[in-house]
């Protein structure tokens, strides 16, 4: 049976693996447009329409 009297606490390991995981998170969820705090960082959005063809303005001559 290990002796607990003496033995060091793993709370700087412990916290910085949840700082860790935290951040990983909130970058993800910025990535993928969860969440917006950095403007034009993260996935562009699918475009559902390839046509670039635009209706064309005619201007006639008005009499």
């Amino acid at each position: 049976m290990p002796r607990l009297v003496g033995k060091k606490s793993d709370f700087v390991l412990y916290a910085s693996l949840g700082f860790l995981f935290a951040a990983i998170a909130a970058v993800s969820l910025e990535y993928f447009g969860v969440i917006d705090y950095i403007p034009n960082f993260g996935k562009e959005p699918k475009v559902n329409s390839t046509s670039t063809n635009q209706p064309l303005g005619i201007n006639k001559p008005v009499n």
